[in-house]
């Protein structure tokens, strides 16, 4: 069966021409389409793409074998009669613009609706905010473009473990606090003041007890509703604390669900009640907020002494912090002490890599990548933009400056001529050398990304005419694999290498056979164009992620701040 995956639109599913989305919303009032903006949202990362789930969220139980239910399947039989792909009608893209939607909008009358009248005018609107929304599938001569294509549009939000993307967030929180109590105490002091909090480890505390509430979700229950009890002893505090996430208005025309992201937090002003937007950005504020949140307070400071100029603020929290600290202190924790590890301290020579290690003749380069695509392009779902952002990012600059890829080629030739002079130990004739990025944004991680990278790796390998012998291919790693694998992977094994050769030996067994049909070529390699990081976390899903190594950040919550 095909992967490929089309969203449906109105036309797939009725053969009158639409009213228009004013039309279906009217006399709805704003309270049930939040419910149901809340509900879709849930449900958008929950369902699976079958056909038995397909009109779930816009079908009651007693609409089911009704006359209007079988017309539904009846229209997407006969269009999958035709069509080799999986139907989707649900979809997170659609879910937080039918959110943006009705959270400006206002019924100009009040229509008796029965609920089962209502859903069907909201798969209506849903329907139509698919074709707006909806990325058209290209049709690319490189599959690896065709199946990075089908995953910008479907998986960009999608297949997230919200435990396991919990956990490395606070990780990274504390380490970041820790960071800017230490380097910016001025911007430090403001945040705990805005927080209402007299130590960043109350921001950590508050943050994993609601996170906690999010793993409980299902699709059963999809939407669940915070609430802090009145006779909390730090009632007060908690409110000013969980207010400061919550949605105050929210703008059309936003590229990159930015509102969202910077406030998921929705509050019925009524009863109290706390409910997140999306699971997904809400986790990721915990760690990617607090960067935007002490860029705000820097700006405050413009005028004093504490004030950090905009490019040298970015530079030290994208250099500094991403590279120096997080990425050096990680890769340090989780590949293990038995090798030569050489950090930013010992590679201060230009050019050098951002990272290197070595296990006996077995070399690691690493280059870290911090960037994010722009919103517009990423939401825009057209693969040749993506691709063109992607090409910057990892092979020159706009300006030609070499990038990833590139420098990693440099520093593999540079060894192979016995110019990293820091390393005594590296045998110039006689050694495997492993080229990895280090990402630290998720959509690096969409299927078939390190399958193209790679591809790019080795067009530029041999357009230089350098020996490929031995060199291995390149592996994209998010930064959050080895955070939360830290204490499996530094286990012989699990170790980096092994991981890495299993990874690339599935690929490789699939471009070593012949398949009879386009479909079955496209559906295979939808499976092993996999992320590095999907790999790791399905080859360790039967192990315990909580070593004693991931359990040391539990000393963040007993250290007193001074």
């Amino acid at each position: 069966m095909s992967l490929i995956r089309l969203i449906l639109e109105y036309e797939n599913l009725f053969d009158d021409e639409p009213k228009g989305i004013d039309f279906y919303l009217n006399g709805i009032t704003k309270e049930v389409l939040i419910q149901n903006a809340l509900y879709y949202c849930s449900l958008s990362t929950k369902i699976e793409p079958e056909l038995n789930y397909l009109f779930y969220p816009f079908l009651l139980e007693s609409d089911k074998e009704t006359k209007y239910e079988k017309s539904l399947k009846n229209k997407v039989l006969k269009f999958l009669s035709k069509e080799k792909v999986i139907p989707v009608i649900i979809n997170v893209r659609t879910s937080l613009k039918f959110f943006e939607l009705v959270q400006g909008y206002d019924s100009e009358e009040n229509i008796d609706l029965s609920e089962s009248a209502i859903r069907q005018r909201l798969l209506k609107v849903y329907l139509l905010l698919n074709k707006r929304y909806n990325g058209n599938f290209p049709n690319k001569e490189n599959l690896n473009e065709m199946i990075v294509a089908q995953s910008l549009t479907h998986s960009i939000y999608s297949d997230i473990n919200y435990l396991h993307l919990r956990v490395t967030e606070l990780i990274k929180a504390c380490l970041f606090m820790e960071y800017c109590k230490e380097n910016i105490p001025s911007h430090f002091k403001i945040f705990l003041q805005e927080y209402g909090i007299t130590k960043w480890q109350e921001y950590i505390t508050y943050l994993h007890q609601i996170g906690m509430l999010i793993v409980e979700r299902n699709i059963n229950e999809p939407v669940k509703s915070i609430t802090i009890p009145i006779d909390d002893k730090n009632y007060a505090k908690k409110v000013i604390f969980f207010d400061k996430f919550c949605l105050q208005n929210i703008y059309h025309n936003d590229q990159d669900y930015t509102k969202i992201k910077s406030n998921p937090v929705i509050k019925n002003e009524k009863t109290g009640e706390y409910y997140i937007i999306f699971e997904q950005f809400f986790i990721e504020k915990m760690f990617k907020g607090l960067y935007f949140t002490f860029k705000n307070i820097n700006n405050l400071l413009k005028g004093s002494n504490e004030f950090i100029t905009s490019s040298k603020f970015k530079s030290d929290i994208g250099l500094k912090f991403s590279e120096k600290v997080l990425m050096n202190k990680t890769l340090k924790d989780s590949l293990g002490n038995k090798y030569k590890h050489l950090g930013y301290e010992e590679l201060q020579k230009q050019g050098c890599p951002d990272y290197y290690m070595r296990d006996g003749k077995n070399i690691f380069l690493f280059e870290c990548k911090d960037n994010l695509i722009k919103k517009e392009v990423a939401e825009s779902g057209n693969i040749d933009d993506f691709i063109e952002e992607c090409k910057h990012i990892f092979l020159n600059n706009k300006e030609g400056k070499p990038k990833a890829i590139k420098q990693l080629i440099k520093n593999i030739t540079e060894i192979r001529k016995g110019n990293l002079t820091e390393d005594k130990g590296i045998n110039v004739r006689d050694n495997v050398i492993y080229p990895i990025i280090i990402v630290h944004n998720s959509i690096f991680s969409l299927t078939g990304i390190n399958a193209l990278l790679n591809e790019w790796f080795f067009t530029e390998i041999e357009s230089q005419k350098i020996d490929k012998r031995n060199i291995k291919n390149l592996t994209v790693i998010n930064i959050n694999s080895l955070i939360l694998f830290q204490g499996l992977i530094s286990q012989k094994n699990y170790g980096i290498r092994k991981l890495i050769d299993t990874y690339w030996g599935e690929y490789e067994k699939f471009t070593s056979k012949k398949y009879p049909t386009p479909e079955i070529v496209v559906s295979e390699l939808f499976n092993v164009s996999k992320s590095f990081d999907k790999h790791v976390e399905i080859m360790l899903s039967d192990k315990n992620i909580f070593t004693k190594e991931l359990k040391r950040y539990n000393d963040y919550f007993l250290e007193e701040d001074d």
